[in-house]
């Protein structure tokens, strides 16, 4: 079903007030105007397309307490082809491993021997899971099987590959655990660190980096690993490099590197409510960064420039972002939460089906003060008939009541109670059961 939906140059810390304002006005600006003109994209929940899965909902304390699982990891070979793990907190017992082909409309259940930290697939056919307790498998048969590959002895919190197709990648984990891992077994490094290691990047197979506690951030050269770099966090964080020489890296603070080695602080154009934990730039100057609360971010500029998206999608923990190309990206977090970013016209053609059920263009569309929408059930049916506006904030509920079959026609009006609607763009939704039908209106004044 549709769930709401919203649309989705650098300088230094020494730029004064009224550029920073210009700039700010500018990203405001560029974002309307390319979604007005162009394809719209949006964020949409996905997550009522997740099957039914092991554990991914356990009762505890008599009754007292509910446990939904994570989404732990995420791993896409292409826009529609991917993968997610799931952690639950049950030691000892197996995870869920779903697969999507269709860009997560449907998923297949997978087992893997324990809950799930991270996932990465280098093919259709061969990958890596991390186990949460150190363990790491391998598949050779798209995530039917998992054998085991090797142990990285404490907590597991992440695997990174270089672009694919390399066959070589790292695992990363409690007090300065770091191993390579290779088609022959897995391989530590002697960091003589005791952070933890949260987080690691490899933009190319020479370049990489890590981000550890007590503020420290080192970087793999060629096979070396150099630990001559800082940064001013009190949190775990996360980093993502997107070249061999420009990254960026959320938590409790905003970073970015333009030279590989310097991290340079800068300020989002929000006051944060919590830690930033996922980052992932589609080119040198369009990215996003999801953290707790539900919080979603962009940027346009570079990452010298952080705008919070507005939205009502969901106030779960968000974990992880990938993107498999510039407009087609994922998000997932806690209690089996996974955003997808997709144009508004996919939305609806997935979500429209042959049915007994037909709803109707409004009339007269444009419109001002009031539209007329008319839809038929061929058989009788529990109606819900609202209204949305772009940012997927509902604005009106129309029906919501059981109707025979029959020819129905409903008026809405641009004035509710003491309220005018502004100008714009907006969806009326029709559902029934399974059945979902989303249409666009224009309220023009």
């Amino acid at each position: 079903m549709l769930s709401e939906i919203v649309c989705g140059n650098q300088s230094g810390n020494s730029r004064i007030a009224a550029k920073k304002l210009f700039l700010i006005l500018i990203i405001h600006s560029t974002f309307l105007i390319v979604n007005c003109f162009a394809q719209q994209y949006a964020w949409q929940n996905i997550s009522s397309k997740l099957p039914e899965f092991y554990r991914d909902t356990t009762i505890i304390n008599g009754g007292a307490d509910t446990l939904i699982a994570n989404i732990s990891g995420i791993s896409f070979i292409d826009n529609n082809h991917g993968w997610i793990c799931t952690y639950h907190p049950f030691d000892g017992e197996p995870s869920a491993v779903l697969e999507t082909t269709d860009g997560g409309q449907t998923w297949t259940e997978h087992s893997a021997p324990f809950a799930g930290a991270d996932i990465y697939m280098i093919d259709e056919q061969y990958g890596y899971f991390g186990a949460i307790n150190g363990f790491i498998y391998k598949t050779t048969d798209g995530a039917e099987t998992w054998t085991f590959h090797g142990l990285l002895t404490v907590a597991l919190y992440d695997l990174e590959f270089p672009p694919r197709p390399a066959q070589v990648g790292y695992a990363g984990g409690k007090d300065g655990h770091l191993s390579q891992i290779t088609p022959q077994g897995l391989f530590p490094f002697s960091l003589g660190l005791n952070g933890s290691v949260y987080c690691l990047s490899f933009p190319t197979e020479e370049r990489g980096w890590a981000l550890l506690d007590y503020q420290l951030i080192i970087r793999y050269v060629n096979g070396e690993w150099i630990s001559d770099q800082s940064h001013p966090f009190s949190s775990k964080t996360w980093l993502f490099c997107i070249d061999n020489i420009h990254g960026w890296c959320v938590g409790d603070r905003f970073l970015l590197t333009n030279n590989g080695i310097d991290w340079e602080q800068v300020d989002p154009n929000f006051i944060q409510t919590g830690a930033m934990m996922g980052v992932f730039f589609t080119d040198l100057n369009n990215g996003w960064a999801v953290g707790t609360q539900g919080q979603i971010a962009y940027s346009i500029n570079g990452g010298y420039d952080w705008i919070m998206l507005e939205h009502n999608l969901t106030d779960a923990i968000l974990t992880g972002i990938l993107f498999t190309s510039p407009n087609n990206g994922y998000i997932i977090g806690g209690e089996k939460t996974i955003l997808k970013y997709t144009s508004l016209s996919d939305v609806v053609e997935q979500l429209t089906q042959p049915t007994e059920f037909k709803l109707e263009q409004n009339y007269p569309n444009p419109f001002n003060p009031s539209t007329v929408i008319n839809y038929q059930l061929a058989v009788g049916a529990n109606i819900s008939l609202k209204i949305y506006d772009i940012l997927g904030n509902e604005v009106a509920i129309l029906v919501d009541e059981y109707k025979p079959a029959g020819t129905y026609e409903v008026e809405f009006q641009s004035t509710i109670g003491s309220r005018q609607l502004a100008s714009g763009l907006y969806f009326y939704r029709i559902q029934t059961g399974s059945f979902v039908e989303t249409k666009k209106m224009i309220l023009s004044k």
